[in-house]
């Protein structure tokens, strides 16, 4: 978990390029934890982040957001809505749902405007201040472990007694 915080919050750093393997319930539990405030756009993903009233595109428009090719579903938000990209990467049939979203999320990029000089925020839902830390982390991802039925099971070896301990 940490190491995706630090990939979104720091992608300037060397480091930040490399491919780590992570589980699917992590990135799953890293995507639900994390919500974005547009500045520049530069560093939150347009179609995926939730950074639009709280949701991501493919949230608010899943019909649209399925005739979107894989490559432009990495585009910045700051990309998509220069020269509006975004419409771009829209592909395949243009069914009558598919211009229902896309005429809704006309509507909802009417009135944004990027600050160029205001670098895109990062809030972890799950602590009363928005920082990530990695105790809350940890205990809100066990919470998801245990609700999945997978807490024991999922612990790494070290850590088996706390799992089990805190799926009770």
């Amino acid at each position: 978990m940490r190491w995706l915080w630090l990939q979104k919050t720091e992608p300037d750093r060397p480091w930040a390029a490399f491919q780590i393997q992570v589980h699917p319930a992590v990135k799953a539990f890293f995507r639900v934890a994390i919500v974005l405030e547009v500045g520049n756009g530069k560093n939150t993903i347009f179609w995926t982040d939730r950074w639009l009233h709280g949701q991501s595109l493919d949230q608010l428009v899943p019909t649209l957001f399925g005739s979107v090719n894989n490559k432009a579903r990495k585009r910045t938000v700051y990309v998509a809505l220069t020269e509006m990209k975004w419409v771009q990467d829209i592909r395949g049939a243009t069914t009558v749902p598919v211009l229902i979203e896309f005429f809704k999320l006309w509507d909802l990029l009417s009135d944004l405007t990027l600050q160029p000089e205001v670098n895109d925020a990062h809030i972890w839902q799950f602590s009363s201040s928005g920082v990530y830390s990695a105790k809350s982390a940890y205990g809100f991802f066990l919470l998801g472990l245990c609700s999945l039925g997978l807490g024991k099971e999922s612990a790494r070896a070290g850590h088996q007694a706390n799992a089990s301990s805190s799926c009770g």
